[in-house]
């Protein structure tokens, strides 16, 4: 097979379920030792097109092409006979299993004339795959011992162990640390070398410029471009996605927030997170944001009363609050509602689904303490 040609090409793919064109006229090309992005909007078909090169849906039309030849993929075993598999967000993995099951299952190594279990010959192979990867894994240890990212790389594991040559990324770095996810990006570039082509599905558009060679953009199930990574921007290539300019989608609107609503003051858990302060005021909307870890939750969880803070205080409309429970914070939230709705003001404290609120926004950054 020349550089010249994909190792996998989808033409004209389209999947049609009761009432609905899930994929209309969809191409795609995967090259040996590249990463290509495929990009859209949630709903723009991508799961359906994996799918479908998993050999879980059958296209009612196109076809598709593995070195140039057309193959039929009837079932997904016949897509891993084949060397493709999907590595996805939330991969099966079995946790009371070891490192070697996990990466041997359904494909076991056997010795003897009674076919017995090769447990030596599976850690060795685990061991060397793992090595390959640069990744320090015991091959006898639990599957349940492991961090997320180690799972990761567990799946990564067992798809060169049937020496998998397309490998599909669904999302692989949404529950990983920021160190975590640069270890990922060693992975990437080591499946590159080994001539894998990769299908790399994420929202993040740092991940997609960092990583990817090549993209395609879907929307709607349509087929809308693809091209050189290189010759395309941030802001054309979301464009595209969604089919309009973004400052179309949600244009400015000058507001001047309302009075205080929430206000918390060097707020300290004992081991999660410490001196958080900041205050939501009417008209609104504050996001958290930070890596896994940084206490984002666990900040929630206090607020709402899953858990106690050791110190600082929580103030809301004014009166200093404590919550020993959950249904303590629930009374308290429906009471400034409540006290709201009656004032009859333009936005709510609650941010329930019907509340009209002012489109400005606030932020507030967690770092792990």
């Amino acid at each position: 097979m020349s550089a010249s040609t994909p190792l996998l090409s989808l033409k004209g793919i389209t999947k049609i379920f009761p009432g609905v064109r899930a994929l209309e006229n969809v191409q795609l090309d995967l090259w040996p030792g590249k990463v290509t992005a495929l990009i859209g909007e949630n709903g723009a078909g991508k799961s359906t097109l994996v799918k479908v090169m998993t050999g879980i849906y059958q296209p009612e039309e196109g076809e598709i092409l593995y070195k140039a030849i057309p193959i039929h993929l009837p079932t997904p075993e016949s897509a891993h006979k084949v060397g493709i598999t999907a590595i996805h967000q939330e991969t099966v993995l079995f946790d009371e299993l070891s490192v070697s099951e996990n990466i041997f299952v359904g494909q076991y190594l056997y010795k003897g004339l009674l076919k017995t279990l090769d447990w030596p010959a599976m850690h060795r192979r685990a061991n060397e795959i793992l090595t390959r990867l640069e990744v320090q894994i015991d091959p006898r240890a639990t599957l349940k011992t492991l961090s997320i990212a180690q799972r990761h790389m567990v799946a990564i594991a067992r798809a060169l162990a049937f020496d998998a040559q397309v490998v599909i990324l669904d999302e692989p770095t949404a529950a990983l640390s920021q160190h975590e996810i640069l270890e990922f990006y060693h992975i990437v570039e080591r499946l590159k070398q080994d001539g894998k082509a990769i299908l790399f599905i994420s929202h993040k558009f740092d991940e997609i410029f960092e990583l990817a060679d090549y993209y395609t953009i879907l929307r709607d199930g349509v087929y809308v471009s693809s091209g050189a990574i290189s010759d395309i921007t941030e802001e054309r290539m979301v464009s595209m996605m969604v089919g309009r300019a973004i400052s179309q989608t949600y244009p400015k609107v000058d507001c001047t927030p309302g009075e205080t609503v929430l206000e918390v003051t060097d707020l300290c858990h004992p081991t999660e997170f410490a001196h958080i302060s900041f205050r939501l005021r009417k008209g609104e909307i504050l996001g958290f944001y930070g890596l896994v870890g940084a206490g984002r939750t666990e900040l929630m969880q206090a607020l709402s009363g899953v858990s106690r803070p050791s110190s600082g205080e929580i103030r809301l409309n004014g009166r200093t609050m404590r919550f020993h429970q959950p249904a303590d914070a629930i009374r308290a939230a429906s009471s400034a509602c409540r006290k709201s709705g009656r004032n009859r003001e333009r936005s709510s404290p609650c941010l329930s689904p019907r509340t009209s609120v002012y489109r400005s926004s606030a932020s507030s950054t967690l770092t792990a303490s």
